[in-house]
C-alpha cells in the first residue's frame, strides 16, 4: 500500500461520525499487520462506498474497495453483522433495503 497517512481520506468521509477507526487508521493498521483490529471495528461496515476517499487520495489508495474486501473476509469467516430476525419494524421497511442489507452484512 502506498498510504503515507496524509488524512485526506478521513477529512472527506461522510461516514466519519459512525466510525470507531478513521479511514487513514484502517490503512495504517493494515500496513502494520493488525488485521484483526480492523476486522473487529465497525468502521468497515460504516463505509457507504461513495469513493470520496479514493478521489481525495494523492496516492490513489481506494479505501472503499479495501473496506469491501474486509467485509467479505469477515463474512466468509461467518462473523455476520446483520440478522434478519432481529430487525425491528421490518414490515415497514422497503423490501430492497432489507435485501441490500442482507446481502451486504451476512454470509
Amino acid at each position: 500500500m502506498k498510504c503515507y497517512q496524509c488524512g485526506m481520506c478521513s477529512s472527506g468521509c461522510p461516514s466519519i461520525d459512525e466510525m470507531d477507526i478513521l479511514p487513514n487508521q484502517i490503512n495504517m493498521f493494515l500496513m502494520l499487520g493488525q488485521y484483526d483490529r480492523v476486522l473487529e471495528s465497525k468502521s468497515i461496515w460504516a463505509c457507504v462506498a461513495c469513493f470520496e476517499c479514493a478521489e481525495r487520495c494523492p496516492q490513489g489508495v481506494d479505501l472503499s474497495k479495501i473496506n469491501e474486501a474486509l467485509r467479505q473476509i469477515k463474512i466468509r469467516r461467518n462473523m455476520d453483522l446483520f440478522n434478519i430476525w432481529e430487525v425491528v419494524g421490518k414490515e415497514e421497511l422497503p423490501t430492497i433495503a432489507l435485501v441490500a442489507s442482507f446481502r451486504k452484512f451476512t454470509a
